[in-house]
């Protein structure tokens, strides 16, 4: 519904300035293409990079989140015993290291994991048929709730990692910035140096501009460090450097 709005909304007013004059400024079409295509482009790529940097600040904080809870989880097994701590620490290396090795941040949401699985299995295991002195109840407690908000942490950074700007919008992109490209590549340069500097200048811009905003989409603009120092603090931290 949306398109066919849009496609009879240019035909009217297309067919609106062909007929009806509303001014005697002096401008050429390139100049006039030139601005418009300018300000449009700027608006939609500002509100698009925007909107993915905001992306971005929710996913590290959820990372956070994330790690902080696994830590947590860490620290509380030793309650349960050393036995049940160490069988912790291989779980979370091989989470973290996994991470590291890959540089990806989101490697556990895009390949199967047994992460918090293992976890609650290690719960049973060390609580099941078990007289649980006070202290290690409170720290069974503190685990399972450590679970539970490392699932709904899970779930919200898979629902933002699957978040990408709509096809449609993207067109919108690349049909603004080649009117962009086109018009500043006619402006005459020959033979004049800082008018193609200028030119190269502003259509390489533009270019970058796209690229950018695709790295973004893709979250892929701080791929190997948006997750990958905390990723080695609870490294640091299960190997009793921290």
């Amino acid at each position: 519904m949306l398109k066919y709005l849009i496609i009879i909304t240019v035909a009217v007013t297309s067919a609106i300035y062909y007929y009806i004059g509303f001014g005697s400024v002096e401008i050429s079409i390139s100049q006039m293409f030139l601005i418009i295509s300018t300000f449009l482009f700027v608006v939609f790529t500002g509100f698009f990079i925007s909107r993915q940097g905001i992306r971005y600040s929710k996913i590290r904080d959820q990372i956070t989140d994330f790690d902080g809870e696994a830590t947590t989880i860490y620290r509380q097994f030793g309650h349960l015993g050393m036995e049940a701590q160490k069988e912790v620490k291989e779980i979370l290396k091989n989470h973290y290291e996994s991470i590291i090795s890959h540089q990806a941040w989101d490697f556990h949401f895009i390949n199967p994991s047994d992460t918090i699985t293992s976890f609650h299995r290690l719960a049973e295991k060390y609580s099941q048929d078990k007289q649980l002195a006070s202290l290690q109840h409170l720290a069974l407690q503190r685990i399972l709730t450590a679970l539970e908000n490392m699932q709904v942490t899970r779930k919200s950074m898979v629902a933002m990692h699957k978040e990408r700007i709509p096809q449609f919008q993207w067109f919108l992109v690349y049909f603004l910035a080649a009117i962009l490209v086109s018009t500043v590549s006619i402006i005459p340069s020959t033979s004049f140096f800082l008018g193609s500097l200028l030119k190269g200048s502003f259509a390489s811009a533009v270019i970058i501009v796209v690229v950018l905003l695709h790295q973004f989409d893709g979250l892929n603009f701080f791929k190997g460090t948006i997750g990958e120092n905390s990723a080695k603090d609870v490294l640091d931290i299960i190997s009793g450097e921290k």
